[in-house]
């Protein structure tokens, strides 16, 4: 993430020492890396958490997905149970042989 080089580290020490002193450094020193402790331990914590959701939600969806492929497996076959091997034994629409009033023999229905 952060790429610091000797000469920089080397730089920012020297630019401390002369900004806080020789006797304050030590001090100054330990405060950052207690904050930096702390910073990393929140960000663990912080972490853990979202790997802990992550995992319930993964959880959740892997039930979902399962149940999905069950009830399509379940209507796959019932699909495949009530069809024929040699098709749809039912008409299209558009071959319905029922004549409808007044089509094949000419007869108009009465008017109310």
């Amino acid at each position: 993430m952060f790429s610091v080089s000797p000469a920089e580290v080397l730089t920012i020490a020297l630019v401390a020492l002369i900004v806080f002193g020789p006797k304050r450094l030590p001090e100054i020193s330990r405060k950052a890396g207690k904050v930096l402790r702390e910073l990393k331990e929140t960000a663990g914590e912080l972490k853990a958490g979202l790997e802990a959701e992550y995992d319930d939600s993964a959880g959740a969806l892997g039930d979902v997905r399962r149940e999905m492929r069950s009830t399509l497996d379940a209507v796959r076959e019932i699909v495949q149970s009530d069809t024929p091997e040699d098709g749809p034994t039912t008409p299209h629409p558009k071959a319905d042989p029922t004549p409808l009033p007044g089509d094949a023999t000419g007869d108009v229905p009465d008017a109310p």
